[in-house]
């Protein structure tokens, strides 16, 4: 591969096929558990580190270089893992990156598992009414749920757009109904200064 700017790529980001390799190897090795390939490319994508079908190609490269390899869970969904070839390239290599493009990458790629903890300790559901769509945002606990909002919406996007920013971060849902109800305002202001 070339190293010239990639459509996609942000000014700093990776552009050649070794960094790419060794980015993978690097994400995978200190997260040190399966990743799912989608979401392993769109940690490349998302943060503006590498172009979508160039990550594609350095991850096929290193499943057929035996660096990483490919798994399916139990949900039937493919993953990559580091095999210890992986392991020592990316503990040789891993300085030859920009720590800074490093650090971008395994915050993203940790971000993903918070994500999807959250998702599976919470719940939304959706439900079609006469007059819109139900929306409803419940926080699991140990006993009762912490919290469950029912909300009428006019359409599935603002549906989704709630979704998505509740299940990326319940807590501040949660702490902001209460501020709100309690009439604690500044609560809500730092609250929002938080989630940002």
């Amino acid at each position: 591969m070339y190293d010239v700017f990639r459509g996609g790529v942000e000014p700093g980001g990776l552009t050649t096929d070794y960094e790419l390799k060794m980015m993978i190897c690097y994400i995978l090795h200190h997260i040190g558990c399966p990743m799912p390939v989608g979401a392993l490319i769109e940690v490349f994508v998302d943060q503006g580190i590498g172009n979508y079908f160039e990550a594609a190609s350095a991850a096929a490269g290193l499943v057929k270089s035996e660096h990483i390899a490919v798994e399916s869970t139990q949900e039937n969904q493919r993953c990559y893992v580091i095999t210890p070839l992986g392991t020592s390239a990316a503990q040789t290599f891993e300085k030859d990156l920009p720590l800074s493009v490093r650090d971008k990458a395994l915050e993203a790629a940790k971000r993903y598992f918070v994500i999807q903890q959250r998702r599976a300790q919470n719940k939304t559901e959706v439900k079609k009414v006469e007059d819109g769509y139900l929306l409803t945002l419940t926080i699991k606990d140990i006993g009762s749920d912490l919290l469950s909002l029912t909300i009428l919406l006019p359409d599935l996007t603002s549906c989704e757009q709630i979704q998505s920013r509740f299940l990326n971060d319940p807590i501040v849902v949660y702490k902001g109904v209460v501020a709100l109800l309690t009439g604690s305002y500044e609560s809500v202001g730092a609250l929002l200064d938080h989630a940002e």
